[in-house]
This record gives C-alpha cells, structure tokens and sequence, in this order.
C-alpha cells in the first residue's frame, strides 16, 4: 500500500478541480445588482444599507439593538469603552483566538488575563476563567470559536456573580445557537464579523449587538457622529464631533451582506452536511479526535479544525501533512498562533510558558477544508485520500 501513496509517486486521490469547490465567498449577480444599486444612487459613502441591515440582522438574531459598525474589531472596541473598561481594569479572555479579541482591550489601557480552552471544544475553559477573577476584573470575552458555542449558562452565572460583564465574540458563529437562542444575544454585548472569510460575507464590516439602550446610544456617540443628531441631548450633543471615532460601515458591504445573509442558513447547512461527512469517516480512523458538540448547542463551521495526535499513530502531524498534500488535499497545522506569547503581551508580563493546556492542544490541531460549494465529490475524494494514507501507517 506505501507504494501506492502520492508521495511515494503513485496516483493522488484528490483529483478533481478544487476552486469552485472551496471558493469562498460565494458571490452572484444579486449581489452585483445591490452594489450597482447602492452606486447608481450615488450613495457609496451616506446611505439606507447598514440601517436596513441592522434591522434584518437583529431580526434574524432575534436581538434588541444591533448598530452597524466599519468591523468587528471595531464593535469589540465600542462595547469595551461603553463599560467603561480602561486602566487599572482587567478583562479575561482566551488566548486561543484571533488578536482582535484581545487588542482593544489593550488599546483602551485594560490588562488583558488569559485563560485555558476546553482542548476538545477549542472553547473557553470555565473553571480556569473563574479562577482567574480578581476584584479587577471587569468583563470577559468567551469567543465561540470556529462556530462552537461557548458553554453561556455557566459563563453567564459566574460572571452575574462577581459583577462582570459577558461580551460574546460571536464573529465565527453566524446562525450557531446555544439553547435555541442565536450566539451573540445571550451576554451583555454580543460581537460579529462581515469580513470576507465569514460565514456571512460582506467583504468588511462588524455589528454591536446588545438587549439595553444605554449600552446602544453610547456606541453610537462614539463612532456614528451623525446618528448622534437623533438620540436625546444627552447623546445629541456630541453630534459635531462624535467621542473621537468613525465606525460607520460602508453601504457597500452592507449591501452585499444583506444579500447574503438571504442564504445563510442553506450555506452554513451546506458546509455542516459535507463537514460532518467527513469527519464520522475520520473519527473511525487512529490518531483523530473528534469533537461532536451536546444537544443544546448548534454549531456553525467557520473552519474545520480537529485533532490529530501523531503519538498514536507513530505518524507526525507533520508527515501526515506531507501524505495528505502529496495526495492533492489543501491541509494545515492550526493558523492562530497564541495571543500570550506573542511580543506585545510578553512585553507586558504575560508568560508565554502558562497556560499548558492550550500550548498543548494547539500543537494538535489540524485545519481541513469546510467545502462550502461542494456537491459532495470532492469530500468524497478527501475521505479516499486520509483512508489511503491512514492504512499505510
């Protein structure tokens, strides 16, 4: 069987052309037609777009306020100063995750306590985020990542208890759900991404969502200076000048994001049915770990990462890339580097040596193909290739 394997130089299993495939996003001519709308009525920079998309979006979501902001960085950032957060305060957040989770903390002067992951959700560890509470902490960002939702009642209870405020991250989990409610309506504030990676694509752009109206007004005052003008003169009278910033999202990406978030559900489908397919084929096989998620949680993919643990298999993570790559299959080692060994962290008295359960883990973490355009061919070909590989272990 080894010298049948593509690296060995036998014929690969992948063969089949995979750009349309794994395209992503995937845009037609609606969208077309709603930015030539938007442009024909010369309303590339002040216009309707991301009001009517705040409304849909909150309607989809079922959420109460939802403020359309230039990204999700930029939404993140807006809830963080609506709490007040600044110097002297600490926010808790994992270190597993894309930076922007963490940097506007930072950038408002807060310090930034990391915390472990659930090594098989990839989530926020709930016993480690209580244990790293201090009289100085002020809110914590559990990040559903790569579309899991995070374990919310059990967030939500300990932060009720010491006073803290819950900002969900929710900008890789458009449409999961965490007991039937969508993620980023659960806590204090909840955070999404339109970036074009996303689930729901809109090449760039973020929402602040929140349930309370102060919360709400505040952000707008800090970054939609003309939507001041409409709020009560405690807000109105920053009009001129806003609070120092400009977060208004482009109509443009608003308008493709409208378009989009029409199909949300059958693409996210698509991605879970071709996803899924694949990975109750890896689970059979040795080395991979595969995490299916409780009943009271619907997961989206943002991405596809699992586990692989070459010590099992006397096969490295790396070599197994090099079979799996040989064959033809687009594969890699996890993406996101950790946040508390990265230089700006680590200059300020963050130890890249603690948190040992997500050093570890991470080292693991394999990222496939979430084949969002796939009609089930290629996945088809992928599971040949990692059956063909794996029996040559």
């Amino acid at each position: 069987m080894s010298g049948n394997l593509a690296v060995n130089g036998g014929p690969k299993a992948i063969t089949i052309d995979q750009s349309e495939a794994l395209r992503w996003p995937i845009l037609t001519e609606e969208d077309e037609r709603a930015v030539l709308n938007v442009m024909r009525k010369n309303e590339t920079s002040l216009s309707d777009e991301p009001k009517l998309l705040e409304h849909e979006f909150a309607s989809y979501l079922g959420a109460e306020y939802a403020l359309a902001e230039v990204n999700g960085t930029s939404a993140l950032y807006a809830a963080l100063f609506v709490l007040g957060i600044g110097p002297g305060d600490e926010v808790i957040c994992p270190s597993y995750t894309y930076w922007a989770s963490a940097m506007p903390a930072a950038t408002l002067g807060a310090k930034v306590v990391f915390c472990e992951i659930n090594p098989e959700s990839f989530d926020m560890d709930v016993e480690d985020f209580r244990g790293k509470i201090t009289p100085r902490t002020k809110a914590v960002i559990p990040v559903h990542l790569w579309g899991v939702p995070c374990e919310m009642d059990e967030i939500l209870a300990i932060a009720r208890e010491n006073g803290i405020a819950v900002i969900e991250d929710a900008c890789h989990a458009h449409g999961a759900e965490y007991n039937s409610r969508k993620v980023g309506t659960i806590g204090d504030f909840g955070i999404f991404s339109f970036q074009a990676s996303k689930n729901l694509p809109g090449g760039e752009g973020g929402m602040l969502i929140t349930s309370k109206k102060e919360y709400y007004n505040l952000a707008i005052s800090l970054g939609h200076y003309r939507r001041a003008a409409d709020l009560t003169e405690k807000y109105s009278r920053y009009q001129h000048t806003s609070l120092g910033f400009k977060h208004r999202m482009s109509p443009l990406h608003a308008a493709i994001t409208r378009v989009q978030l029409k199909n949300l559900d059958e693409k996210n489908q698509i991605r879970k049915d071709n996803i899924e397919k694949l990975l109750r084929v890896l689970e059979e096989l040795p080395g991979f770990h595969i995490y299916w998620t409780p009943p009271h949680i619907k997961r989206v993919y943002y991405e596809n990462d699992i586990v692989y643990r070459g010590e099992e298999t006397g096969v490295s993570i790396e070599r197994l890339i090099n079979m799996m790559e040989a064959e033809g299959a687009i594969i890699r080692c996890d993406r996101y580097p950790l946040l508390h060994q990265q230089p700006f962290f680590v200059e300020r008295g963050s130890n890249p040596e603690d948190l040992p359960v997500t050093r570890e883990i991470n080292e693991h973490i394999l990222a496939l193909p979430t084949f969002p355009g796939d009609d089930g061919t290629l996945v088809n070909q992928y599971i040949d290739a990692f059956i063909k590989v794996v029996r040559s272990f």
